[in-house]
């Protein structure tokens, strides 16, 4: 059995129509996979981190570049805002940060290192900071979303 669907006002309208509604239907699944790999990213940060202000998951934020493209964590904006994004990702070892430096002048306050000119000078960190790996983990989140995206169809 062969079936044709022949749209009889003008040739290239049914092509038109198909088109408009497979690209709105793609804008429509690329932003629900942005939100699903923004919202990810903030949770693998939160629970990954011991004492979180929320600071570095709020940085991380869903962009719209193109109707059908759209970016998480700008690098430029992260490098400003939250310089220390890769340390906490890759771990400092995995960065090459140098362990032999001492902090500068202040204080430990609630596990978190406080700079401060009244504070404590010559202080060296113990121990350096382990990857949390929250990049590749959102990754592995949204490859699953991807493959639950397309079996939805």
């Amino acid at each position: 059995m062969k079936i044709t669907v022949k749209y009889l006002d003008k040739p290239d309208a049914f092509k038109k129509w198909v088109t408009t509604a497979f690209t709105k239907d793609a804008e429509n699944i690329v932003e629900r996979l942005a939100t699903l790999v923004e919202q990810a990213i903030k949770i693998h940060i939160m629970s990954t981190s011991r004492l979180p202000t929320g600071a570095l998951a709020d940085a991380f934020f869903k962009e719209q570049l193109s109707p059908t493209s759209w970016g998480i964590g700008d690098i430029a904006t992260l490098n400003k805002n939250t310089p220390y994004w890769r340390h906490i990702n890759y771990g400092s070892i995995a960065i090459g940060a140098d362990w032999q430096h001492f902090l500068p002048k202040g204080f430990w306050n609630n596990g978190r290192w406080n700079e401060n000119q009244a504070g404590y000078a010559g202080v060296k960190p113990k121990n350096p900071i382990q990857a949390h790996n929250y990049i590749e983990k959102t990754l592995v989140d949204l490859d699953i979303a991807i493959q639950k995206t397309l079996s939805e169809k």
